[in-house]
C-alpha cells in the first residue's frame, strides 16, 4: 500500500475540517428525508460526495454562498436517491414487509397515512418528466421557495425583483394546477 504524500495527507484534513463546518446540513435532512435502508455512515458518505460535488462546481458571484449552494446539491442528492428508491418496478417490493417479522403493532405504526405525499409525489413528477415546462426561472424560483425561502430572498440570490419572483411563481403555480385540471377531465 502507497503512503500518502503530505500534500494528500493535507488535503484530506481540510476536507473533514470543512466538512465539519456542514455536518449540520446532513443532519437536518436526515430529519426531514427517510431512506429505507440508510443509517448514519450512509448519510455522512453522502454528504461528503455532495461536498466534493459542490468543490468542484461552486463558482463565486452566481448569486449564492458555498453553504446554501452545498445544501442544494445535497438535497438534490438525496433526491435522487428517494426516486430511485421509489421507482414503480421496485415499488411493491420494497414496500413488502412481513407482519410475522416486525408484530401487528409495529406494521401498524410503519404505514401512516401522510396527507399531502401522494399529492407532492404527482407534482414532483410531472416536473421531473416534463410534463410542465417551466422556465429557467419559474425552476430555479421554485427550487428555492419550496426549500422555504422567502420571495424577497429568493430575489436577492436571483438577482430579481421581488415581483419578478412573485410573477414566476404564480406562473408556475398556474401551469400546475392547469396540468392537474387536465388530467381529472
Amino acid at each position: 500500500m502507497e503512503e500518502k504524500n503530505d500534500s494528500e495527507q493535507f488535503d484530506s484534513v481540510a476536507f473533514e475540517e470543512m466538512f465539519s463546518q456542514y455536518v449540520p446540513i446532513v443532519y437536518s435532512m436526515q430529519s426531514r428525508y427517510h431512506i429505507r435502508d440508510f443509517d448514519l455512515d450512509d448519510w455522512l458518505q453522502e454528504g461528503r460526495i455532495a461536498l466534493n460535488d459542490a468543490m468542484q462546481s461552486y463558482r463565486k458571484g452566481r448569486g449564492t454562498t458555498f453553504g446554501l449552494y452545498y445544501k442544494m446539491i445535497f438535497e438534490n442528492r438525496i433526491r435522487s436517491l428517494l426516486r430511485r428508491q421509489r421507482a414503480k418496478k421496485r415499488f411493491a417490493q420494497q414496500q413488502a414487509v412481513s407482519i410475522e417479522k416486525v408484530g401487528s403493532e409495529a406494521f401498524s405504526e410503519q404505514f401512516q397515512y401522510h396527507e399531502f405525499v401522494e399529492e407532492d409525489l404527482f407534482i414532483s413528477e410531472m416536473l421531473l418528466t416534463g410534463e410542465v415546462v417551466l422556465s429557467p426561472l419559474e425552476l430555479r424560483a421554485l427550487n428555492y421557495y419550496l426549500k422555504g425561502v422567502e420571495p424577497k430572498m429568493i430575489a436577492l440570490y436571483l438577482n430579481e425583483t421581488e415581483k419578478a419572483i412573485h410573477n414566476a411563481l404564480n406562473r408556475t403555480k398556474n401551469k400546475i394546477k392547469k396540468k392537474i385540471d387536465e388530467l381529472n377531465e
